[in-house]
This record gives C-alpha cells, structure tokens and sequence, in this order.
C-alpha cells in the first residue's frame, strides 16, 4: 500500500471515529473530549501530509518545466538571439 492510500484510509477511519462520538449527543461528552481532540488533530496532520506531498509534486513539475527551456540567451546582436 503507497503512502497516499495509507494515508487515506487512516484519515477515513477517524472520519468514522469523529462521526460516533459527534453521535453521543447535542455536545460532546466530557468523558470523550480528549478522543475528540486527538482525532481531529491527527486529521489535521495528515491532511498536512498530504498537502505537503501534493505541493512537493507541484513544485517538482514547475522546476522541470522551467528548467527544460532553454536558457537565456548569453548574447543579442541587433535584436536577435544569437
């Protein structure tokens, strides 16, 4: 399993876990407040991961696609590149 579908599936199964102790009631109940905490930080770490990956991809393709052209000119003679 890569990294994304590891991800993914952790971030689903506290998407369920969040769901049943937002289930308990009109509030959350004391005695789950700390679960509650931990979970929506870990979904907030590893939507970070994946948008640190996602970014990183990103910004690979950017340096590619401009590293690939050609490189500016290193002289002009009457308005053409030489």
């Amino acid at each position: 399993m890569n990294n994304k579908k590891l991800i993914q599936a952790r971030l689903d199964y506290l998407y369920k876990e969040r769901e049943s102790v937002e289930a308990s009631g009109y509030r959350i109940d004391p005695d789950l407040r700390k679960i509650y905490k931990f979970i929506n930080e870990e979904i907030q770490n590893l939507q970070l991961i994946m948008f640190e990956d996602e970014y990183q991809s990103f910004s690979d393709r950017l340096e590619e696609i401009f590293n690939t052209g050609p490189a500016f000119p290193l002289k002009e003679k009457d308005n053409v590149v030489c």
